[in-house]
């Protein structure tokens, strides 16, 4: 498949199943975040815009994703936007993990892989730094669940927003003495 963006891609929400979809042609990707969780100007489909197009052109182009299939890819970029678009502010749940012994002291990467441990469960998972407060950092999870307590989860995909003591910082392969990222 094609994942050049074309003028007939759409984000689309589908009310059946509460959940936004693009629709690329006649292929369908789900986006997995909750209907409760997005702000969608109304019913309509709303068009991949050019500055869509430029966005997806410059994360599928760069180095964060030269290790993935194109299919991963494209997905992975597809709920960045979705986020950058659609999502509602979020609020810390740093109390949900387990703090580093060695915290991450230098801003972050965009884009950087790092590891969360979850408190309850000590169950650490991969997750990709899409945002960078001082302070707070957004996290997409890259695994494709996480345990965060007996009761709570995330699937691959969702974010959740973390204070920067809680991560590490895992190594790629282009990272000297690094090892490749690989998506459980």
């Amino acid at each position: 498949m094609d994942f050049s963006p074309k003028s007939n891609w759409q984000w689309v929400f589908d009310k059946q199943r509460a959940l936004l979809t693009l629709q690329m042609g006649d292929y369908l990707i789900d986006i997995s975040y909750k209907s409760n969780m997005l702000v969608l100007p109304d019913d309509k489909p709303i068009p991949f815009t050019v500055d869509d197009v430029a966005r997806y052109m410059q994360l599928f182009e760069s180095l964060a994703f030269k290790e993935y299939e194109a299919a991963f890819s494209c997905n992975i970029i597809l709920h960045i936007l979705a986020i950058e678009l659609f999502h509602k502010p979020i609020m810390p749940k740093s109390w949900l993990f387990t703090n580093n012994s060695s915290p991450v002291e230098s801003a972050l990467d965009l884009m950087a892989h790092v590891s969360l441990t979850a408190k309850s469960s000590n169950e650490s998972a991969h997750y990709l730094v899409l945002e960078d407060e001082k302070e707070f950092v957004l996290c997409m999870l890259m695994d494709q669940v996480h345990q965060l307590t007996p009761r709570k989860f995330l699937k691959q995909f969702q974010i959740i927003k973390v204070t920067s003591g809680k991560l590490s910082l895992i190594k790629t392969a282009d990272e000297n003495n690094g090892y490749s990222f690989q998506i459980a």
